[in-house]
Parts: structure tokens; sequence; C-alpha cells
């Protein structure tokens, strides 16, 4: 197990061992400050010797895997899932934000001017984004990093909706001749309401979503039908999402549009680093290393060149990004059940405790004292755990989630390299003492 080491003054040097960290905090000449991943600060004025660092990130849109190599030795892997609950949460924010303006209480006016530009990324897709970065600028404060690698996939779009497609398919699609989607499915229902056929007299026609967005509807023809107005109002108030009786298809390309953004924006960032392919990174990952597929494992293929024997850890360090606080307040009909959002026995949600039945997160608080725990992935510890005098906080809540997890799986019998790799260079500095 690596711990990591930063001088007096902040700056990340090499990592050291946990017999030197635990002598240097024996003898009071550093401190801890986090503990997972374990990171201690020196007191006293030392040397900057680092060595040569390369980091990879697999991107991605629901995981992120991370890696840090130097020497053919794996200092720090990690592997970090992404939100995907931005757009519920704004939704429901909305909604409570329109039920405080119609109490009768002193609210804001709405205000329809303060809407994004032209350009704007989608709170969902921005958060993703950001985690990307915020992952990068993580490494770099535990780690001496002198080279980022990214793997930045293309996805082909149109063979993902349609795989049969070859030759000329890509020129001469359903859409061909037609300005756009909708102008194509009025034509294809020859411009008839596909629910009264006429009767209600309504010249007015509207594309309908088979299957909502929400539920992960597409927008491709298949999922759209021509409904006019005064049908397509009567529709939805009718059924409601869970009971409309016809089904579609649900979109195939939702996460390869995604990456195809993330991938524009990280270049757009400002972040200097090399690019690599998808069929290089399995290339490595199956033949040199023979690894199994996981985003931890795929970093640290796009880090390793062709030939390079990776000395491998069993350590990957989890991480799961949750919203700062709470919107919800009260429940109830008239609201007039609060919820203890705040400290309820001194801990909040997501602290992390350790109680007699395991260490995990606080998933739910009870009046009567006995909370639930989870791990990362949200998998129930227990349901039960009395947290009044059997409880030990052992870290507070973050926007960030942290566990540490052993991948047995990936031990294997991998060649050693050459007797001269083992001995010790002439520029590498001594270990810090």
């Amino acid at each position: 197990m690596n711990i990591f080491v930063q001088n007096k003054n902040g700056k990340p040097l090499m990592p050291t061992i946990p017999v030197i960290a635990r002598l240097l905090l024996k003898e009071k000449k550093a401190k801890v400050v986090r503990k997972t991943p374990f990171t201690i600060k020196l007191l006293y004025e030392t040397t900057e010797f680092t060595q040569p660092i390369t980091a990879g990130m697999d991107t991605g849109s629901s995981m992120i895997g991370c890696t840090a190599i130097s020497d053919n030795d794996v200092l720090y892997q990690s592997e970090v899932i992404l939100r995907n609950d931005i757009k519920d949460k704004m939704t429901q924010r909305r909604q409570y934000r329109r039920t405080r303006r119609s109490r009768k209480t002193r609210h804001r006016k709405p205000r329809f001017n303060n809407r994004g530009n032209k350009g704007k990324i989608a709170p969902s897709i921005k958060s993703k984004i950001e985690s990307h970065l915020r992952e990068k600028k993580f490494v770099e404060l535990i780690l001496p990093v002198t080279k980022w690698i990214v793997e930045l996939a293309s996805f082909d779009i149109h063979k993902i909706s349609n795989p049969d497609v070859e030759g000329t398919g890509y020129q001469n699609g359903d859409l061909k001749g037609f300005y756009n989607t909708k102008a194509f499915v009025l034509a294809r229902d020859k411009y008839t309401c596909q629910y009264c056929f006429g009767k209600s007299k309504d010249k007015k026609l509207e594309c309908h979503h088979i299957v909502f967005r929400k539920n992960k509807g597409t927008d491709t023809p298949e999922n759209l039908i021509t409904l006019c107005k005064t049908c397509h109002k009567n529709l939805h108030a009718k059924y409601s999402q869970e009971t409309f009786p016809i089904q579609g298809p649900v979109s195939r390309t939702k996460h390869a549009t995604e990456i195809g953004i993330i991938k524009s924006q990280l270049r757009k960032s400002g972040w200097k680093f090399t690019e690599t392919f998808g069929y290089e990174t399995k290339f490595r990952r199956e033949v040199i290393l023979s690894l199994p597929k996981t985003h931890s494992n795929d970093a640290i293929a796009i880090c390793c060149s062709d030939k390079q024997i990776i000395q491998l850890d069993n350590i990957v360090y989890v991480k799961r990004h949750i919203a700062a606080g709470d919107y919800q307040q009260t429940k109830g009909k008239h609201s007039q059940k609060k919820i203890p959002t705040g400290k309820l026995f001194g801990l909040r949600k997501f602290d992390l405790i350790k109680t007699i039945k395991g260490i995990g997160f606080v998933k739910g608080k009870r009046s009567s004292g006995y909370f639930s725990i989870c791990d990362i992935f949200n998998k129930a510890i227990s349901n039960s755990v009395k947290v009044k005098s059997e409880c030990t906080r052992l870290q507070a809540r973050t926007t960030t989630l942290t566990q540490i997890t052993i991948c047995r799986q990936i031990i294997v019998h991998i060649p050693l390299p050459p007797v001269s790799l083992w001995l010790p260079r002439k520029d590498s500095p001594a270990p810090v003492r």
C-alpha cells in the first residue's frame, strides 16, 4: 500500500511505504492530511526530487477509470461513479419552487430572462465533465504527475442505431430529403392524427413521444407519432407515464452522445494531455497485460507502452459523487412532517461510521436511534444499526465518497522485468526518513 506524501508547502512528492510513514508520524515530523487515500504532510524542509509519473484516464459517461504509474509500478488507481440523478434532482427542485410560489408566503416572481445562452451545456453533462477534471486535479494533488494520457473514444452513432448500415447507406437514410425529423414523421403519417384520424377537426399537428424522454425514450422516428393538438393534450391528461398503452424503443445512443460532448469539452478546457484510442487500450489490456475488463485496468493499459511490464496493485479507490445537501425538508400531503436533514444523534446522511455490523455510510436515519447503512455502491449492509452507543464516526459527509476495494481478480502471473531494472538508478533519491 502506497502512502502519499506532501512537503511542507503542500507540494506532492513521491509516495513512501507504511513503515516510514509510521515513524514520521511517531516522531511528529509529519501529520495526517487525508485518511483515504492515506496522505501525510511533512513538517520539516526537505528536497523535492521526484521521478517521472504517467497518469492515464479512461473517460466514460457512467464511470471513470484513473491510474498513475512510475517505474513500472502502479502507484494509484481509482474508479469514479458519476452522477446520473441531476435531471431528477432539478425536476424535484423546480416542483418545490413552483409549489412554494402558490402559497401565501413571501417569494420572488418567476423570471424568464435568466436562461442560458447558445452553446450552454446541460447540467447533467456539465456534472460529468467536472467530475473528470476533479479527479485529474485530485491526482495532481497527491502525486507529481509529469504526463497525462486520456482515452477519448469515438462512436458511430448511425452504426449503433442501425448495425446493418454500410456503404452508401450513410447518405440514403430515412430522413433524406426532409428538413428535420418532425417533417419526416408528418409526411410518413400523411399529415393525419393517428388517434382520431381528423375527427377532432383540429388542424394543428404535433409530434408525440411514444415512450417519454424521461423514461429513456428516443427522438428517432420510430418513437414519434403524429397527433393533433387536442388529442395530444387529452392523451397526456388521460395516461400517466407508467400506464401509457404504447411501448417504443429505448435509446441506445445516450452514452455515446454524452461521450462525444465530454470529449469535446475536455479538449477545450486547457488540459494538456496525449490522446489515445480504445482499440489501443484493448490490445494492451488483453494481449500484453492479460487483465479482465474494468475501468481501472483500462486506465493501466492507457498508461503503459506496448513492451512495458507493469507490477500491479490490488487496491482500487472507488469514488462516488453525491449532492452537497438535500432539498426536501418536509413530507406529507400538507408538508406537516419534517425530515431530519441535519444531524441526528450527531450523524448526517452519508457519514462514514463504524458499527458492530460493519463499516458503511449512513443511508437512512430514524428517531429511534437505529440507522441503516450501505456501501459505496448503495448496497445495504444493515437496515437496523444502533448508533446511540455502538457507533464511531470515521469521516464526515463530503461530496465525494471514497471506499477502498481489494481487487484480487487482477492479480495475474506477469513475467518479471530484467535484473537491471531492479537496481537503483544513480539519479534516484534516497527514501524520505
